[in-house]
């Protein structure tokens, strides 16, 4: 278990702008930073409370109605990802290694900011 600054500190540390794990107090423990973290939120925040409004799905599959509407635009969204992404890949398979490399970096510099921000609204919503 982790104490509270150590947490702090942590999070301090995968969330700054320049992510560094030089002064994380984590980064001489045994398992990776985010087994601790998960075992500090899992033991001092508390659970979500059960309202039964939430989760709840209707048994009867049978008797869903999409209007014609939104039927159009959930076909409108699929037809512009589905553009997007064969253009995206186009353009990647027309990259050279180099290109490919510095591509990929760049789609895990995303997730790390993702994460980030996920990280920051978490400790922000406290």
């Amino acid at each position: 278990m982790i104490t509270k600054e150590e947490f702090e500190k942590a999070v301090e540390c995968c969330t700054g702008f320049t992510v560094s794990c030089e002064n994380c107090p984590l980064s001489e423990k045994d398992f990776k930073c985010g087994v601790y973290l998960a075992e500090y939120l899992k033991e001092n925040e508390p659970a979500p409370a059960a309202t039964g409004t939430s989760s709840e799905v209707s048994k009867d599959t049978d008797n869903i109605h999409i209007d014609d509407s939104t039927k159009e635009q959930i076909c409108q969204a699929y037809d512009t990802a589905d553009k997007a992404c064969t253009d995206i890949l186009d353009i990647y398979e027309g990259m050279s290694a180099c290109e490919r490399r510095a591509f990929d970096i760049g789609e895990v510099y995303g997730k790390i900011c993702s994460t980030r921000d996920k990280l920051e609204n978490m400790r922000g919503a406290n």
